[in-house]
């Protein structure tokens, strides 16, 4: 049990990808992992470690805003190809249809 929170779950965290390595991973899922680390890392250290290495994750977003404003945007852009495909997949096909259609699917 950790954090009020019991925590069985299997995590694929494709390293090989880089900055999308962890991409699939569910934002809920993700802010236990960042609570385990963040525990893990206060039990590893001591106080001023701690907080030294806290000074450094919250400059991180100020030094990394540009690249991390690319990520996001490439990271977005595969998200809504993939929707699209998998919505165009989901129309019917010659093959499956059961009833007459007008053939405006879009």
């Amino acid at each position: 049990m950790l954090f009020g929170v019991e925590v069985r779950v299997s995590i694929h965290i494709r390293l090989e990808e880089g900055t999308e390595a962890a991409a699939e991973i569910p934002n809920d899922l993700f802010q236990v992992l960042v609570r385990i680390v963040v525990w893990e890392l206060a039990m590893r250290t001591s106080p001023e470690q701690f907080d030294g290495h806290v000074r450094n994750l919250a400059g991180f977003r100020s030094r990394f805003e540009p690249d991390l404003a690319v990520a996001r945007q490439e990271r977005d852009h595969k998200r809504f190809v993939a929707s699209v495909r998998s919505d165009i997949e989901a129309l019917p096909s010659q093959e499956t249809r059961s009833e007459p259609t007008t053939g405006l699917y879009l």
